[in-house]
């Protein structure tokens, strides 16, 4: 790999308008989730029938960023992958804000965040969900370790007994979709393909932001990684997110097949949603992006192509909980389970999905501004 002559301090990328902007977006979210705690879950477009909205979609996209990024940086330590090395700090760091963005979308979504400590009190051991806490909690924990010693570490010797706790816990992402795929009075989350296409979307999304970032600082002019040196993580995202698409289609193949009424009401749900057809379009064309010669030689292109894969990865994680609601698999006595298509996050959820967004970019920033976090080749 080429080696770095001269580094620039970071400083260009946590320019103080960059600060300043995703400060301000910070703010709208506060003022949303002010008005938001003031008029209850009323203020939102959730309800009784639609409990789970975009704060839920914004949780499992930032926590399977957060798990795929400490895999991404657990990986080359652990097996000697010297190509992947210089981002293993870099996505240490994104998966510790990640983290931190994927718990405050829980507590805005309890409504009541003076509650929280109730899961823990009253909470089961055999709830995915009180396993997805302690998840979560352990995340934290390990991520705040693994990059205190990747910034201190002499040699990667000293970090192996860490990096397989970091490697264990990233795989251990599925956790979270097992809160969903034990749903069994849910047509489309109640499926043993869940936690594959959780972890599979985790290291796309992970793939995806180490790429945009790279890119980004090597425009800064601190990073000289050339795209010879980001073709490895190029090509793992466009794998995990073709992957992604076939599973996608295995699950509308394998629903169509049973002709069962509630398959086939889920496949037309699916079918017919314009948010369904952005989900696939925009993973077709990342794909095609990251795995043409001609695009993938340039980070122009490479930066759009990352761009775009993590619209898709977002997206999708909507059309997975609006779908999740579309179609019940139980019905209940004298209670109209009406679908929810019509759900859309109004103002107020904007607000806070902007702030949340806001503060992810805000930490980032932040922490190029106070750490070295940039990768320099070896």
């Amino acid at each position: 790999m080429s080696a770095i002559t001269s580094p620039r301090p970071q400083n260009k990328i946590a320019h103080p308008l960059v600060l300043v902007v995703t400060g301000l977006l910070v703010v709208l979210g506060l003022v949303a989730w002010a008005l938001q705690l003031r008029g209850g879950m009323g203020t939102t477009s959730l309800s009784n029938l639609n409990t789970w909205g975009v704060y839920i979609a914004g949780f499992i996209f930032f926590m399977g960023l957060s798990a795929g990024s400490l895999v991404l940086a657990a990986l080359p330590i652990l097996f000697n992958m010297p190509r992947f090395r210089p981002y293993s700090k870099l996505a240490t760091f994104v998966a510790l804000i990640s983290l931190i963005v994927a718990g405050l979308f829980i507590l805005v979504d309890i409504g009541r965040p003076e509650r929280l400590w109730r899961i823990a009190r009253f909470g089961q051991l055999s709830s995915p969900m009180l396993w997805d806490l302690l998840l979560t909690v352990a995340y934290f924990i390990i991520a705040t370790v693994f990059l205190r010693r990747l910034m201190t570490a002499k040699s990667d010797e000293n970090l192996k007994v860490v990096a397989w706790v970091a490697l264990i816990a990233g795989v251990a992402d599925g956790i979270t979709a097992f809160v969903f795929a034990t749903q069994i009075g849910r047509e489309f989350w109640f499926s043993a393909v869940q936690p594959i296409a959780f972890f599979t979307a985790a290291l796309a999304s992970a793939g995806a932001m180490l790429l945009l970032l790279l890119v980004i600082l090597k425009a800064a002019g601190y990073s000289v990684l050339d795209s010879r040196d980001l073709n490895p993580l190029a090509g793992l995202t466009a794998a995990t997110l073709t992957l992604g698409l076939l599973l996608l289609v295995s699950e509308i193949v394998t629903l169509s097949f049973t002709r069962s009424a509630t398959a086939m009401a889920l496949v037309n749900s699916m079918l017919t949603s314009p948010l369904f057809w952005i989900e696939v379009v925009t993973g077709l064309v990342a794909i095609v992006l990251l795995v043409l010669p001609v695009t993938r030689k340039s980070s122009g292109w490479v930066a759009a192509a990352s761009l775009i894969a993590l619209v898709h990865l977002a997206v999708k994680r909507v059309v997975f909980v609006r779908t999740g609601f579309s179609v019940p698999n139980i019905d209940y006595a004298g209670v109209a389970l009406a679908p929810s298509a019509g759900y859309a996050p109004n103002l107020v959820e904007w607000g806070i999905m902007i702030g949340l967004t806001g503060l992810f970019l805000f930490l980032l920033a932040l922490g190029f501004r106070a750490l070295r976090l940039a990768p320099q080749p070896e």
